[in-house]
């Protein structure tokens, strides 16, 4: 069966990413500081899953700024993770102008939501101001490392290079953001948002429910602009994250040599931020199985067991998914009581 022109699209752009995080973990196999290189490929995986969007008919721009976005967010969620409730507020803030661009910028939503990761991901690893800088800088250099193998793809194509100096793309967010000033209204979505966020990140503590950040990015990934498409996406998100965990523990189980591990992040990684291009809306339950993969080898490349991290995953994947019904369906309620008003 011959593959169609958009599937061999993806597949194509999904090679062009692997080189930057192969030679991360090449570069961290060979002087042992494998988990090192993990964090730093996380960078390197945020941006492929950006590889075929753009800012403003930019690709630098969305790139770079994203890249910025997370380093900043990994130092400031390793700092406010050392206090709990500072580490929730940070998050309700995340997740209160997440949710707020919406109905403002694909783009700039995007950016916010991996921004929101990292930050999210970033307060279970908390530490000193020093383990923060080093947080960051990992995760901005795999940032980088991936767009400077971007742009060796796509010098000959749009990669919109012509912001390159500071002053432009300084230039270009200072008009960005002055349009973005006349479509934010608040809503009771954002209220929702910010609220649900607390009691997720809450319960998970309360709970002692381990990487309780993926409750967290659960409900902000769930929050979608339309009804129906949030309710399916929790549905789809449970239920990929359940056969992606039983899936990941039972290959895990009969090896798990660091290489065998990695080498499963990198491909199930390949498979995900492949598929997110442009088959993501056909089923988010396919996706949501693949990234599963993806994250449970890559967490497991670090040490922790892998049945464990299958299972405080789907732990935490189903407290997010719970809040974000309740937030989806209370926005929903106090909307149309709104409009019958």
């Amino acid at each position: 069966m011959r593959l169609t022109s958009t599937l061999q699209h993806d597949l194509l752009l999904g090679l062009c990413c692997l080189p930057a995080i192969a030679a991360i973990y090449l570069a961290g196999f060979t002087f042992n500081h494998v988990a090192a290189a993990s964090i730093a490929a996380s960078g390197a995986l945020t941006l492929a899953f950006g590889a075929n969007k753009t800012w403003g008919g930019s690709s630098f721009s969305l790139l770079i700024t994203t890249t910025l976005g997370i380093a900043f967010s990994s130092w400031i969620g390793c700092l406010t993770g050392n206090s709990v409730p500072l580490y929730i507020a940070g998050a309700m803030v995340y997740a209160g102008v997440y949710v707020m661009m919406t109905n403002v910028d694909a783009s700039a939503w995007w950016m916010l939501l991996q921004w929101s990761i990292a930050y999210l991901v970033s307060g279970y690893f908390a530490g000193t101001v020093e383990h923060a800088a080093a947080r960051a800088a990992l995760t901005g250099s795999g940032g980088l490392v991936q767009m400077c193998f971007l742009y060796l793809v796509f010098r000959r194509y749009p990669f919109q290079l012509k912001d390159f100096k500071p002053h432009a793309w300084l230039r270009f967010l200072r008009i960005t953001m002055g349009k973005y000033k006349h479509k934010i209204h608040l809503q009771w979505s954002i209220f929702y948002g910010v609220l649900t966020m607390c009691l997720a990140l809450s319960t998970v503590e309360i709970l002692h429910v381990q990487n309780g950040y993926w409750a967290g990015m659960t409900l902000l990934i769930c929050l979608r602009n339309n009804y129906r498409d949030s309710i399916s996406r929790v549905q789809a998100r449970v239920l990929g994250t359940l056969t992606g965990s039983i899936l990941a523990a039972m290959l895990i189980d009969l090896c798990h040599s660091p290489l065998f591990l990695v080498g499963g992040f990198i491909l199930f990684g390949y498979i995900a931020f492949s598929f997110s291009y442009s088959l993501i809306s056909k089923s988010y339950f396919v996706f949501t199985f693949f990234v599963t993969l993806m994250v449970v080898f890559m967490i497991s490349s670090l040490g922790a067991s892998q049945l464990q991290v299958a299972t405080h995953r789907l732990e935490a994947t189903a407290t997010g998914g719970l809040f974000a019904l309740f937030a989806i369906l209370m926005t929903r309620f106090f909307t149309r009581r709104q409009i019958i008003r």
